[in-house]
């Protein structure tokens, strides 16, 4: 055989799977393109009949409009809300990532009729609005995890729903309180001399260890092999769907498994460590494995939870990609707001003022109760509540949220502004929080914004008629909306204001803390608020 010959043979096998690899991503291009222009007719009659904030007209429409979606959004979102938000009550088109997809961004006076109808599911349903496409889309989860009865069927969210209820905390408090205590001391040291840290990496930690125990109990709560992998996991989703974003719908088959790479990866070692722990308390909630006393935490209830549900979701595997996937938003978006709380205090001109009113505060409460690890502790934490909310108010985690997608049907967004199916709404959550009309000073971190109206008012004075309502961090109104609004109100929100305010209290009462270099400068990618991932503190142990 001649040696051109035998070179063509040995290698058929890859021309022929390069071949196959080809025509496969041929097939993907083109389906996305002609979904694409689906989606275009739709947002072509959109675009009929409201404006387009950020390149709409012109050469290089949709070149322009993806810079601005990627670099501008918070500026873009700002003039489309002052423009017609604010000065017409009318909703904008605001673009995102090349075509197709934008956002229609309705005015705040939509958000209550908007936010409390029903939400069925996904078209084919009988459903006219779903919550779901956005939620899947924000972080592309199908490219993460493979099977979608995880994220369509969130029997995890159930658990979280029942189980986590203010009228649980009594439950949980004191096992939080243990946990902080024994996380800070392994994490953050007890050393009376200046260590420095990095800031968002640290606060992480702590957030994690102590939803790891609620989930898992001890001692796995505490492993660190599986603290580590599920914290970058929870980062690497959130990264990798951003970056994901940014590509143009029609190629995000192509770079979305390229990119979910590194999330699976850690995926597949918290699986590996998860395993033979739920094989074990599933072997306890059948009766084959006895013990003293069933372990009564998150993963032996979602066990329960699966078990009613089908014997289909009786797999060791698919209940712990189920807690893997809980694990991004106790992780994540709880450490986001933690983090940015404690750079908002101690890198505020008022930190004096502000530590010295927070730490007064948490040793009287901590005197009444002997200590904050009771629920009725840390409800009394009325400026720490106050401290976490502003940072939730001020250092949004993203742009626009609350969205919602029309599946079949119409819907009306008042003023006679019809939108049709395929159609996506969001609000301006950032602008809103913003807004002097809703907040004195709103660009000015206020640590007790929230409880200083309260101050000096006793407890039979608050309960009559005429008192105010508090406004704590798990009492959404139209103008804080951060943990949503409505039906679709977080549902772990006491377990997170429960979680942070101990941690917070703790700080307070027993580190000294310093931020380093200059202040923190936001910005944003697409639609995401960009963590500080680089601020450095320094802390020592109080005497």
């Amino acid at each position: 055989m001649a040696p051109a010959t035998a070179f063509l043979m040995d290698h058929i096998p890859y021309a022929l799977a390069l071949a196959l690899l080809g025509l496969y991503l041929a097939q993907l291009v083109i389906a996305n393109l002609i979904r694409n222009r689906v989606q275009e007719k739709q947002w072509a009659e959109v675009e009929s009949k409201l404006e387009t904030v950020g390149a709409s007209r012109g050469p290089f429409r949709w070149t322009r409009r993806f810079t601005s979606a990627v670099f501008s959004m918070p500026s873009t979102a700002t003039a489309g809300y002052n423009k017609f938000c604010k000065a017409l009550n009318r909703p904008f088109v605001l673009p995102t990532t090349w075509t197709g997809r934008a956002i229609v961004v309705a005015p705040p006076s939509a958000l209550h009729k908007l936010m409390t109808r029903p939400d069925k599911g996904l078209a084919g349903t009988g459903s006219d609005i779903t919550h779901i496409i956005g939620l899947i889309e924000a972080i592309q989860l199908p490219y993460i995890i493979s099977d979608p009865d995880i994220y369509m069927n969130a029997l995890h969210f159930d658990v979280v729903r029942r189980q986590m209820t203010k009228k649980h905390m009594p439950f949980f408090a004191a096992m939080t309180a243990d946990e902080i205590e024994a996380a800070f001391g392994d994490i953050w040291g007890t050393s009376k001399e200046w260590t420095t840290i990095n800031g968002w990496d640290m606060c992480g930690r702590i957030i994690a260890r102590t939803a790891e125990r609620m989930m898992l109990g001890l001692p796995w709560g505490r492993d660190e092999t599986l603290l580590e992998a599920s914290r970058l996991y929870a980062n690497s989703v959130l990264l990798g769907g951003a970056v994901m974003n940014c590509f143009p719908p029609f190629l995000r088959g192509v770079a979305g498994p390229l990119i979910a790479l590194r999330a699976k990866y850690y995926q597949k070692r918290c699986v590996k460590i998860l395993i033979p722990i739920i094989e074990e308390r599933m072997a306890i909630y059948r009766g084959e494995k006895k013990v003293e006393e069933v372990p009564e935490d998150f993963i032996q209830w979602l066990i329960a939870t699966c078990d009613k549900d089908g014997p289909h979701q009786m797999f060791a595997d698919r209940i712990a990609n189920r807690l893997i996937a809980l694990m991004t938003p106790l992780i994540f978006a709880v450490c986001y707001v933690f983090a940015h709380t404690v750079l908002d205090i101690y890198g505020n001109p008022d930190r004096e003022e502000f530590i010295q009113g927070l730490e007064d505060e948490a040793k009287r409460v901590s005197s009444l109760h002997n200590g904050l690890a009771t629920a009725e502790a840390v409800d009394e934490l009325y400026r720490f509540d106050s401290a976490i909310r502003e940072s939730m108010r001020k250092s949004d985690v993203s742009v626009t949220s609350l969205h919602r997608d029309v599946t079949s049907g119409e819907m009306d967004l008042g003023n006679g502004i019809i939108i049709g199916e395929g159609v996506r709404v969001g609000f301006p959550t950032q602008n809103i929080h913003m807004d002097p009309d809703n907040y004195h000073e709103p660009g000015r971190y206020d640590a007790f914004r929230f409880s200083r109206p309260f101050e000096g008012i006793d407890e039979a004075s608050r309960k009559t008629d005429e008192a105010p309502e508090r406004e704590l961090i798990t009492t959404p109104t139209q103008s804080f909306l951060p943990l949503g609004y409505g039906r679709h109100a977080c549902p772990g929100r006491w377990f997170a204001a429960n979680t942070m305010k101990q941690a917070l209290a703790f700080i307070v009462m027993n580190y000294d803390l310093e931020l380093i270099g200059k202040p923190i400068k936001r910005q944003s990618l697409l639609n995401t608020m960009v963590p500080p991932v680089d601020a450095q503190i320094r802390i020592r142990r109080k005497s």
